[in-house]
């Protein structure tokens, strides 16, 4: 097997590697159980230099070594790990990924001068000369052709445990089948394995041509009246439900992954504004769409840069308001039915009610601030270039963040919510769903066309004689336990003309939109299933109320409603 067959594996490890030495920094940096931070720091510097050597990558091994040696000097308790210290480390594992993105790119431009740069960066915290190589020995390795490479060493490095190498008794360990064993050779069993992204797109989209295949025979069974058949699709329709979970399960990416980066973003971002600030991240293994987790990189960055500028207080103003001088800033995701719901916190001065309302120009008539809803104040601070900043500068002012933030949340089939307290902090709330290609649905007739409604947003369905509805200033409604709710035509919906019909029953859906509930009339509920969502016709993208499209078994295409936005306005109790 040739190196260039490792090099995926290699990346993919020395960035897990990269991530956690930047990490490790941070929490080293404000004394965060030091000793185990530092030998995991220790750890993870000798594992690359390892890795780098048995794939011949002698830059990056020079530099990993010399890093080795200074977190080896900080373990030996030789050297303290201040701000400024902690700044020289972190600029170093940004060059030292960038030498690992040139040897394995094998970029033609010559990277002396950048590992040269290394050394000097790191010259402070070491007593080595600009080379890495033993006392006396100022030869540079020699390069190495892929022919010299041995591909046993880099499996080695690859299988061998994360523990730093101890000195063995060459005589008989190598005769010894449990040292081999524990080397990760015969006796030991995989149990995991690296898949890439793309494969696992393509099993999701053929899952998806599975479902849409199975509704059609379905379809097709139901007209030929066959019970044989219809007892084998129903057998193979839990096959391929659990293939289906299966392979969403697969697709979802813990939200560590992408967290942990967040946290150098939150210190850089403090110290750029003469602040202190510190990210906790909590619920880093709840899993999310790997689609969706990577749209959500943007709004976070906004969200977090928020927190950081608008909401922490400058380190005196902490103080002498007996806060803590170091903020805390909370990235959380937790599982909430079929979404994720991912929530960004502070402990700052939370939101100046009063300065919205005067940037906004409301409130004129008398409105106090302290009336002003939780989903006003969201509303009003994602508009368009609205921003409470007087100047722009390099974080804030331009009225972009929370309106980026919501545009994206609202793109995917999410929602935003917001919460404030004046002196307490701040909280975002993202409501995502947990995947976007195939949700559970139900399906119903509306006139002569079938639409779907997502489960998540469905209480019940029932049937109720014409008469138990009422009439409310000049408004259907319907009596649902203590609740008055709003009845929905679908008359009053795209437009959407129904023939009149005297039976003395209607079929009611009873959806609740998160802003409240409405009881949306239709001619027929057809069930519940699984649905594979489709991209929308380019003509009626961008239609409110409408998040996609899905094939039934007909043939036919159904559009997929979004109740958020289709009733909007409608709830008795949604602020308007």
């Amino acid at each position: 097997m040739k190196v260039s067959d490792y090099k995926a594996l290699f990346t993919s490890e020395a960035g897990e590697i990269l991530q956690s030495l930047e990490s490790g920094v941070m929490s080293l940096e404000i004394g965060r159980d030091c000793a185990a931070c530092v030998e995991e720091l220790f750890r993870n510097a000798h594992n690359l230099k390892g890795m780098s050597g048995a794939m011949g990558y002698d830059h990056v091994v020079e530099a990993s070594h010399t890093l080795e040696n200074v977190l080896d000097r900080c373990r030996k308790g030789e050297m303290s790990v201040s701000r400024a210290e902690a700044d020289l480390l972190l600029r170093s594992i940004d060059m030292l990924r960038e030498l690992v993105r040139v040897a394995v790119d094998e970029d033609e431009c010559d990277d002396t001068d950048l590992l040269g740069d290394f050394f000097v960066l790191l010259s402070p915290m070491t007593t080595r000369t600009l080379y890495s190589h033993p006392a006396g020995d100022q030869t540079p390795s020699p390069e190495l052709d892929s022919e010299d490479i041995n591909t046993d060493a880099i499996e080695d490095a690859y299988e061998s445990d994360d523990e730093e190498p101890k000195e063995e008794d060459t005589t008989t360990a190598g005769n010894d089948p449990a040292v081999t064993a524990s080397k990760g050779g015969f006796g030991e069993r995989v149990t995991s394995t690296r898949v890439d992204l793309e494969r696992l797109d393509a099993l999701m989209d053929l899952v998806g041509e599975l479902i849409i295949s199975r509704i059609k025979l379905v379809s097709l069974a139901g007209k030929i009246g066959s019970q044989s058949l219809n007892e084998e699709l129903s057998s193979s329709g839990r096959l391929i439900s659990e293939i289906q979970k299966e392979v969403m399960e697969a697709r979802l990416i813990p939200v560590g992954q992408v967290f942990q980066r967040f946290k150098r973003l939150v210190r850089d971002s403090s110290l750029a504004l003469e602040k202190s600030a510190w990210l906790d991240i909590m619920g880093a293994d709840i899993g999310l769409d790997r689609t969706v987790l990577e749209a959500m990189v943007d709004p976070l960055v906004h969200l977090l840069r928020n927190a950081v500028d608008h909401g922490v207080e400058s380190p005196e103003e902490r103080i002498a308001l007996g806060k803590p001088e170091t903020a805390r800033i909370v990235l959380s995701a937790k599982r909430d039915r079929n979404f994720v719901v991912l929530q960004v916190t502070d402990d700052g001065r939370g939101i100046d009610l009063e300065k919205v309302l005067e940037k906004k120009r409301i409130g004129t008539d008398g409105t106090k601030a302290e009336l002003m809803s939780d989903d006003e104040l969201c509303r009003v601070l994602s508009t368009p270039g609205f921003s409470t900043r007087e100047e722009v500068s390099r974080f804030s002012g331009r009225g972009v963040g929370m309106d980026v933030a919501r545009k994206a949340v609202d793109a995917i089939g999410g929602s935003m919510k917001l919460h404030s307290e004046p002196g307490i902090g701040t909280t975002v709330l993202l409501q995502l769903p947990i995947n976007l290609s195939i949700i559970k649905a139900l399906l119903f007739e509306v006139g002569d066309e079938v639409y779907a409604l997502p489960a998540e947003y469905i209480c019940e369905t029932s049937r109720l004689e014409r008469d138990s509805l009422r009439t409310v200033m000049g408004h259907e409604v319907i009596q649902y336990g203590d609740e008055v709710i709003p009845v929905v035509r679908p008359d009053d919906l795209f437009g959407i003309r129904t023939s009149a019909d005297g039976s003395r029953y209607i079929k009611l859906i009873l959806v609740d939109t998160g802003n409240g509930k409405v009881g949306l009339v239709t001619k027929r509920i057809l069930g519940q299933q699984d649905i594979v969502i489709k991209g929308l016709p380019s003509l009626i993208r961008g239609v409110s109320g409408i998040t996609g499209a899905t094939i039934l078994g007909s043939g036919k295409i159904a559009f997929i409603w979004d109740p958020r936005f289709l009733f909007k306005g409608r709830c008795l109790n949604e602020p308007h």
